[in-house]
């Protein structure tokens, strides 16, 4: 057969005929897909060893020139394909393979094995097959990605299995060379065929030359496969690597198999890579002598998993870390309800004494700092107490961007882009415009030189598919709200960190490094994800997946909150206060009585039932939501609502257990908290409508 003047292999004239489909043969011997092909007739023409090893066919079964058929009838009759009349079965079959028609379809064997099958028709009839156990791929989409052991065991086991076929591989040159006829009669053909297999291959010879590359192998550098014929191995290789991966090929043209993994840099963009290199030792018939004349080069894309892989390892890591600053937090808050609620006392006893007055203030301007520190962390443990309300992410981004105008400055341009159809989400209004702000403000801090700050808010659906990278995400409906700018970006070893509490790259003095991670634990949170997308010298992207909510009656869009005018905030109604702090409750006591309200007091939520049971009137019930005694705050309040349908209430935390929401018509005073916090929380409740009667209120 004459050789095609399009076909790179065409250059390999110092390879006999005979030559060429041993190598051909060898490559398909190793390649971990079934591959059969059929002439116009449908009669077997050329199988690898895959082929009946993968459908578990009797070898004395196959053999060239084989009705296809007979292999359809075998497979019906111990009953490959399920149950039903092996003839009906087998004649469905033929009539479609009669059709020559592409066709790709997955079969799940009765041993459990699931197969991907791919059919293609080939010029002058016929067609060819190649199957692929998909059973891995299938149990992956729902199990977490193995450990680390376990995917040493797979290397291992990965490695002896290459071993045991470079073993295999001199025994069964006398049964290539009966199948090489066919093979030679179509050099195209065998070119299809290793093209359409999901695998890099590559063939050097003794020299370290190239011989040989399919079709994926010359995609990942972005080049023509004949533009590695005749190379040395490494030239398309960074020096480096190069050097590193030369070691391994001397190892296998020196009769030793081996397996490295690395990471690639090609033309078209990053990967990671475990290559194999196999030795290739064909048998001499005529001694009996096994000579390495050249190694196989056979690559594997990991990029997939090692990057879903850091995804769960820097989720784990998150985690936690959020557990134990959630810890801490929480008990500073109580201390510093405490601090605060004295200082402001102490401030306004020692207004006199400037000196006093001076100390007074400045460790109340401390302590301020400690709160602000606290709700950090807490944000990021996903530990503070949530108040969400429907939004509209249009009006709320329209409200910060009015905020920004005034803190960016002239030499950034603010643009806020806000898809028109954008569905409306359920989450804290003021915990989301902290974060965006935060964002904004890094963001500005970026681009000390001026630039372009971009905020914007749109829909969209992650599918299985784009979800399966990142271990805690969910499929569903979003609203993606992005913050990106031109500054100067962050390196990879940034990204990895930058959710991370205290981390910065700021100087010292000028950032905690809480930022964002405030913003990370209050969008996950909220039942969503961040991702960072950021190139350095070009700019970063911070993108905040916020779940879409699914309407419900009666529900309207929440609007801004107005300020309550000071000269209003005294009363006369009558408070139930529930704390089990001493501390604590001796502040809000003396702080609510100053304020002309009625005050009784209640240790934990097991003396506030009791004194709820003898109390007359009772205008507000105030409590935290965390207390010892087997009674907590929430449980308080559906015992307290049962009795008295109508009761305000307005509850208190410094955390939450990570569930982050309130009871039904519930307000939140968030710890740590000063007495003018105090004052307007409980006059605000007070002077809000009582809330609506249960349904079963009458029976």
């Amino acid at each position: 057969m004459g050789e095609s003047p399009n076909d790179p292999c065409s250059e390999l004239t110092d390879l006999s005929d005979s030559d060429l489909g041993a190598l051909t043969l060898a490559s398909l011997d190793h390649l971990h897909e079934a591959i059969s092909i059929v002439d116009q007739d449908l009669r077997l023409r050329v199988w690898n060893r895959r082929f009946i090893e993968l459908l578990d066919f009797p070898p004395e079964l196959v053999r060239v020139g084989l009705p296809f058929v007979e292999l359809f009838r075998f497979n019906a009759r111990r009953g490959e394909y399920g149950p039903g009349d092996p003839e009906a079965q087998v004649e469905e079959r033929l009539r479609l393979a009669e059709r020559f028609e592409s066709r790709c379809f997955e079969r799940t064997r009765p041993n459990g094995t699931v197969l991907e099958i791919r059919s293609e028709p080939v010029a002058g009839g016929g067609f060819i097959t190649i199957y692929e156990d998909i059973t891995a791929r299938k149990r992956a989409e729902t199990e977490l990605r193995e450990s680390h052991e376990q995917l040493e065991a797979r290397v291992r086991e990965r490695t002896a299995e290459l071993l045991a076929l470079n073993a295999q591989l001199a025994r069964e040159i006398e049964e290539r060379q009966r199948v090489a006829v066919a093979l030679r009669e179509s050099e195209n053909r065998i070119r299809l065929i290793t093209d359409a297999v999901p695998v890099l291959i590559g063939y050097l010879d003794a020299d370290r030359r190239y011989r040989f590359v399919n079709q994926k192998y010359a995609e990942w550098f972005g080049v023509p496969a004949e533009t590695f014929l005749g190379r040395a191995f490494g030239e398309m290789l960074e020096p480096a690597l190069a050097r590193r991966l030369l070691g391994h090929v001397d190892a296998a043209l020196g009769g030793q198999s081996t397996h490295v993994e690395y990471e690639l840099n090609t033309p078209v963009e990053r990967r990671y890579v475990r290559t194999y290199f196999i030795p290739h030792a064909p048998r001499r018939l005529e001694t009996a002598a096994e000579t390495v004349v050249g190694c196989f080069v056979l690559d594997e894309d990991l990029t997939e998993y090692r990057q879903t892989q850091m995804a769960l390892n820097q989720a784990q890591k998150l985690k936690a870390v959020g557990q134990l600053t959630g810890g801490v937090a929480h008990d500073f808050n109580n201390l510093l309800t405490i601090i605060l609620g004295n200082l402001a006392m102490l401030e306004e006893g020692l207004r006199d004494n400037p000196d006093l007055y001076r100390s007074g203030h400045a460790a109340m301007n401390a302590a301020r700092r400690g709160a602000d520190l606290t709700r950090r962390l807490l944000a990021f443990s996903r530990q503070q107490t949530l108040q969400p309300r429907l939004l509209a992410p249009g009006q709320q981004l329209q409200e910060i961007a009015e905020l920004l105008q005034r803190t960016l400055g002239a030499s950034i341009a603010l643009e806020t882009v806000v898809d028109p159809a954008v569905w409306n989400i359920r989450v804290d209004p003021g915990q989301l415009t902290n974060a965006v702000l935060n964002l904004a403000i890094n963001a500005r801090d970026a681009m000390p030189g001026g630039g372009r700050l971009r905020i914007e808010a749109g829909n969209v659906t992650l599918d299985t598919v784009q979800a399966v990278h990142y271990p805690d995400v969910v499929p569903g409906d979003y609203v993606r709200l992005t913050v990106s700018d031109t500054g100067c970006g962050m390196t990879p070893e940034v990204v990895e960190r930058a959710f991370e509490p205290f981390f910065t790259t700021k100087d010292l003095g000028v950032g905690t490094g809480l930022g964002l991670s405030m913003v990370y634990g209050f969008v996950k949170q909220s039942g969503g994800h961040v991702r960072i997308r950021s190139q350095v010298g070009v700019g970063t992207a911070m993108e905040l997946y916020l779940p879409r909510h699914a309407p419900r009656d009666r529900e309207t869009v929440a609007a801004a909150e107005t300020a309550l005018d000071e000269s209003r905030l005294r009363g006369r109604e009558t408070v139930l206060l529930v704390e089990d702090d001493p501390d604590i409750r001796y502040f809000m006591t003396r702080t609510l009585t100053g304020f002309g309200y009625g005050v009784r007091e209640a240790a934990n939520g097991r003396d506030a039932l009791v004194l709820l049971a003898k109390m007359g009137s009772l205008d507000l019930l105030l409590s935290d939501m965390t207390m010892p005694g087997g009674v907590s705050g929430y449980d308080l309040v559906l015992e307290a609502r049962r009795q008295r349908p109508k009761l305000r209430v307005l509850l208190m935390s410094g955390f939450t257990d990570g569930s982050g929401q309130l009871p039904a018509d519930c307000a939140l005073l968030e710890k740590p908290f000063q007495k003018l916090d105090l004052a307007r929380a409980v006059r605000l409740v007070l002077d809000q409508p009582a809330p609506p009667l249960p349904a079963d209120a009458g029976e």
